[in-house]
């Protein structure tokens, strides 16, 4: 790994503090007092729920790591990196889990959250949080991501939008 590498690996690292720590405690915490508020019964999701959860987590954590994976390999960037201008995927990437949907990592975290909440026993968590994560970051791309790839990769980034779905996976994939 050299410097370059280093550093790009550094600067995920807040992210992934955020996303992989902070969101998920803030999850179970607000999740379990809406429950209450709602007066919800917690889940009873047995051995076929647990079953599930565990699907989920692999499934979403797969999808959310290749990505990962793919824009530090591929896209030479690093995930969130219109934050960090210097840090943009300079390729763009439209094979492998990018052939079947446009936000890989965005699809494997709901999966995550999802499973997370299956796991609490907790509607809110399986349900409410992962709908209004959704709901914030489909706002996030719409208005800030998709524009910028837009400007940045022209008609090859259209045809691809035009062709990939925005978040629910396809069943194929393209080859890189």
């Amino acid at each position: 790994m050299n410097l370059a590498e280093f550093r790009k690996l550094l600067l995920v690292i807040p992210s992934s503090v955020i996303f992989f720590l902070i969101v998920p405690v803030v999850s179970i915490l607000f999740g379990e007092k809406l429950d209450v508020l709602l007066g919800l019964s917690p889940m009873k999701p047995g051995t076929v729920g647990t079953a599930l959860a565990v699907i989920l987590l692999v499934v979403g954590g797969y999808y959310v790591l290749e990505s990962i994976r793919i824009l530090f390999t591929e896209g030479k960037g690093i995930p969130l990196g219109d934050i960090i201008p210097e840090e943009q995927t300079t390729e763009l990437i439209t094979t492998g889990i990018y052939s079947q949907t446009r936000n890989p990592m965005l699809f494997g975290y709901i999966l995550c959250l999802i499973a997370l909440g299956i796991y609490m026993k907790s509607w809110s968590i399986a349900l409410i949080i992962p709908t209004l994560f959704t709901a914030i970051w489909t706002i996030w791309l719409k208005v800030h991501e998709e524009p910028a790839l837009e400007a940045r990769f022209g008609a090859p980034y259209r045809e691809y939008r035009d062709k990939t779905p925005f978040l629910i996976p396809r069943s194929h994939t393209t080859k890189p």
